[in-house]
């Protein structure tokens, strides 16, 4: 009988094994008829889905928008690595056409060698590549154009790239579907334009701003805007004129969209004085702020024992890791993810940052960047100087269990700061005509290149940020939701915390001992130059004192070495072990959930 069972048994799991694989293949084609381009994505950032942002422009498309997508028929078979991201570009241009409602079509073309297509993908902007020396040009591009003649194009869909895809599409499609740019007008006291006299190129965020928007680069003591401008954006403001004040005094009471840039230290202004000091680092918006009853300090800077930045610097004249406390890696709870300029970002960096501190009875400004709980203020002089220590800055980092707001908005009622209405237009605002629109940001030097981008690829979204930001102002969010999925520098955030923490652990001991180290040196130093000056030997007295010096010298050194070989230790070990948790937990779940089906499997049979 138990045999007659064994063998039911074993035909019972064949079956549902056969079973099993058709079912598999039946709801693969049933699904892919159904739901067609339709998939689950996993990925963190989600990679492979649509954003609302891009759903929301599509919708709402206004302007016809043709798509002429140029990919040879031999690109698979002689470039097998472009298959799936080929079958993934025509899968999304089809999602776009159809969630435009018609807005959007779409033409395929092959551009065989030779043919007037391939003369009209080289003409439309399609750039050739060859698989091999010998082999024909091969196209792989999209050109879009609209009603109006306008034409934008992706000269090639490099799958480097691929992560982009969705933004490029998108950002394509929305300046097509906007003729007539938004004027963005800038008061730039920093330096983001290039400067052919030092050798400094045009900053990467001024260019994106560029490739969407009609930027007007506006004189600091101007007292006037281009009637269309849509946003206003201050870098770094100092020595304004009263008219120019007066000019974003009624700016701000009549709505206008206003971004601000502060800087308590523009660090970066060095390279505007080639090498030199700034004259005058700090921003200064006072008469301004005092009046919308915003405080910024612009003597001291905020230093974060959390976000502060691990560095290599040259101390002593040695190259030592350290922590820079002005230097901030803002991410987790210090970014806003509630703001729809934050939501999809990992990480915003700035040097020597400001903080705002609200005074009215009745807060007005909402934070949406701010530093860690383990943070403090300093002198941002002493926080900015680039060749000092930043461990001296340590004790200036008294936590208050306060987080430091460094960049908020103003939507609020404000009053005007000029009260005295003589010799000023009749049309003079003296209070707001409709609620502020206003950004504060306390650190201007994260505009610059250097503090979030490389050759390789950008390490922070500082770009991404401002142009969100900007977008929001203009009145426009479509992109907003699909920055932050290119960010691809992702440090073990863990064990960078867990190096600070030993590091702050067996700094108080190592820099007790290295000025015991230094003073005992200055007493050596001294008892020879006291030695008798008219003799060149040493007293018994003197060379005694000195080998005991010496041996302390040698015992304080051997400690020393102790203390920094006991941090690398603990810093390792911390390392070894958050990896190995890291590589371990997929195994160890997958194993898991095996070992239960097995188990299952065996409980089931045994009945």
């Amino acid at each position: 009988m138990s045999l007659l069972n064994n063998i039911k048994a074993k035909s019972l799991i064949k079956l549902s094994i056969l079973l099993s694989v058709i079912i598999f293949f039946c709801v693969n084609i049933i699904t892919h008829n159904m739901l067609g381009s339709s998939r689950i994505d996993f990925t963190e950032n989600k990679l492979y889905s649509l954003s609302n942002g891009t759903r929301s422009l599509l919708e709402n498309l206004k302007e016809p928008i043709h798509l002429r997508l140029f990919i040879s028929s031999n690109l698979i078979k002689d470039v097998p690595q472009f298959s799936t991201y080929a079958n993934r570009v025509e899968t999304i241009l089809k999602t776009y056409s159809n969630i435009s409602n018609g807005k959007i079509t779409i033409e395929k073309i092959d551009p065989k060698p030779f043919s007037d297509a391939e003369d009209r993908a080289v003409g439309m902007g399609i750039n050739p590549f060859n698989a091999t020396e010998m082999s024909d040009s091969l196209y792989f591009g999209l050109a879009a154009t609209n009603s109006t003649d306008g034409q934008k194009n992706i000269p090639l869909f490099s799958p480097e790239r691929e992560t982009f895809l969705e933004y490029d599409l998108t950002s394509l499609i929305a300046e097509l579907s906007q003729p007539e740019k938004p004027v963005i007008s800038i008061i730039d006291n920093l330096g983001l334009s290039s400067d052919a006299r030092i050798g400094k190129p045009e900053q990467q965020i001024l260019k994106q701003m560029k490739e969407m928007f009609q930027v007007e680069m506006v004189n600091e003591t101007t007292n006037e805007l281009n009637k269309n401008t849509k946003v206003l954006m201050i870098i770094h403001p100092k020595f304004l004129s009263d008219e120019t004040l007066y000019m974003i005094d009624q700016w701000v009471l009549d709505g206008g969209a206003t971004l601000i840039f502060l800087d308590p230290y523009a660090e970066t202004e060095l390279s505007r004085q080639q090498g030199m000091p700034p004259m005058n680092p700090r921003s200064d918006l006072k008469k301004l702020l005092t009046t919308w009853g915003i405080e910024f300090n612009n003597k001291k800077a905020v230093l974060d024992s959390e976000f502060g930045f691990r560095i290599a610097r040259k101390i002593n004249g040695r190259d030592i890791q350290v922590t820079n406390y002005p230097w901030l890696n803002i991410r987790g709870n210090g970014l806003n993810k509630n703001d729809s300029t934050l939501s999809n970002l990992s990480t915003i960096v700035m040097t020597t940052a400001g903080s705002l501190k609200d005074t009215n009875e009745n807060p007005i400004l909402e934070p949406i960047i701010r530093s860690s709980k383990k943070s403090g203020v300093g002198d941002a002089q002493k926080a900015g100087n680039p060749e000092g220590d930043p461990r001296d800055l340590l004790p200036d980092i008294k936590p208050d269990n306060e987080n430091y707001t460094l960049a908020g908005w103003i939507n609020a009622d404000l009053k005007s700061s000029f009260t005295d209405t003589k010799n000023k237009k009749d049309k003079q605002l003296l209070k707001s005509k409709t609620k502020s629109n206003v950004l504060l940001v306390t650190d201007a030097d994260m505009l610059m290149d250097r503090n979030w981008l490389t050759q390789r690829g950008a390490f922070a979204n500082n770009g991404d940020f401002v142009l969100n930001v900007v977008e929001k102002l203009v009145g426009g969010n479509a992109l907003s939701d699909l920055r932050g999925k290119s960010t691809s520098w992702r440090p073990f955030e863990k064990i960078i915390a867990l190096e600070k923490i030993a590091e702050e652990k067996f700094l108080v001991e190592e820099q007790r001992l290295a000025k015991k180290l230094e003073g005992m040196e200055d007493k050596i130093r001294t008892l020879t130059q006291n030695n008798d000056k008219n003799s060149d030997v040493l007293s018994p007295e003197t060379i005694k004192a000195i080998d005991g010096f010496k041996a302390e010298m040698m015992a304080t050194r051997s400690q020393l070495r102790n203390v920094k070989f006991d941090l690398r230790r603990d810093v390792e070990s911390l390392k070894k072990w958050v990896i190995s948790i890291n590589v371990a937990i997929l195994p160890i779940i997958f194993a898991t959930i095996s070992l239960i089906i097995s188990l299952r499997r065996k409980r089931k049979s045994s009945y």
